[in-house]
């Protein structure tokens, strides 16, 4: 057993939205795989996070639908472009020299003006009345179009028309069975899957030492501290603690807020022996608060009992030595 080894700190997720978790937990992952003695050692448990992250992301993505939005609204202007370019030659040939493009271009501004196609209207009108301009147009007045050498833009415009619709239809489709309870209870599973990882990085790193992951350890580390940063900004708590190596205690005398609570001092912390908070911390708010490494997916944010805590017990706010413990975290 090596107490100084090098332990991953912890995160609180309760002040991190939706991407900001995925893009925490998809970046750790990445660093995670490109260590093979991590691999090789946890690949089981790096599967299972895995699976739970990219189901979380199908899900997630059904609630943007970024690439649908987007295609739609690329198609969208495109179809624009076109119904204006036709629109501007056909009033453009009301002023021909040629009497016969004159007189084509009257008669097709009749249609035009009949089903006001508008532009910026809602979707789905506009979408209707194109169609039944443009099938107007190709069945009634062929020869007028003809003489303006306007058919193949008519069809460009219908064919856009019908593209729009089939990516409108694409992105419904993609949000017909996305219920919204289940993007909560699918994070809660990846940050479960992520912190299992975390406990048993944490148990390997304290019984065989950290030579082997000492880079990758550190650099998921400052990725912690990054994001603790985010926390601090938005009012959050940064008091999950990591053991780095090294022995000594540290006693917290001041308040930590968790979730509304206030912690008093008067406890104090050892990171070599793993004891914490074993003095007359209490978290008010919440409860006595009691840290047990039982089961690290578990938080309780009603009684401020919370996992990830790898291999000891401790009373309060923190965890012991195996890992670091946060009260109350309940995403």
């Amino acid at each position: 057993m090596d107490i100084n080894a090098r332990q991953l700190g912890a995160l609180d997720f309760n002040f991190l939205d939706q991407s900001e978790t995925y893009q925490y937990i998809a970046d750790q992952l990445a660093r995670v795989k490109g260590c093979q003695p991590m691999m090789n050692k946890l690949s089981a448990y790096v599967t299972s996070w895995e699976t739970a992250m990219q189901t979380f992301d199908v899900a997630y993505r059904k609630t943007t639908t970024t690439l649908q939005t987007k295609a739609v609204k690329t198609l969208d202007e495109e179809r624009d472009d076109l119904y204006s370019g036709f629109t501007g030659t056909v009033n453009n040939a009301k002023k021909s020299p040629i009497a016969a493009q004159r007189e084509a271009a009257e008669q097709i501004a009749e249609p035009i003006k009949r089903y006001g196609v508008d532009a910026s209207g809602e979707y789905e009108q506009q979408t209707m009345r194109t169609e039944q301009l443009c099938n107007d147009l190709l069945t009634n007045f062929q020869s007028q179009l003809t003489a303006l050498n306007l058919t193949a833009w008519v069809e460009a415009l219908r064919a856009k028309n019908q593209e729009f619709q089939a990516a409108m239809n694409a992105r419904t489709n993609d949000q017909a069975d996305y219920v919204p309870s289940e993007l909560t209870q699918l994070r809660r599973q990846m940050i479960a899957a992520y912190r299992n990882f975390v406990k048993m990085l944490n148990v390997v790193l304290l019984y065989e030492g950290d030579a082997e992951y000492a880079t990758v350890v550190d650099q998921l580390n400052a990725e912690v501290r990054h994001y603790k940063q985010i926390i601090a900004r938005k009012g959050g708590t940064t008091s999950a603690t990591t053991n780095t190596g090294g022995t000594g205690s540290s006693t917290n005398t001041g308040t930590t807020n968790e979730n509304g609570g206030t912690q008093q001092g008067g406890s104090t912390d050892n990171p070599s022996t793993g004891s914490g908070d074993t003095g007359s911390g209490t978290e008010q708010g919440g409860g006595t608060g009691t840290l047990t490494p039982t089961d690290p997916g578990t938080d309780n944010p009603s009684t401020g009992s919370g996992g990830d805590n790898g291999g000891s017990t401790g009373n309060g706010d923190n965890g012991g030595g195996g890992g670091s413990g946060i009260g109350g975290d309940f995403n």
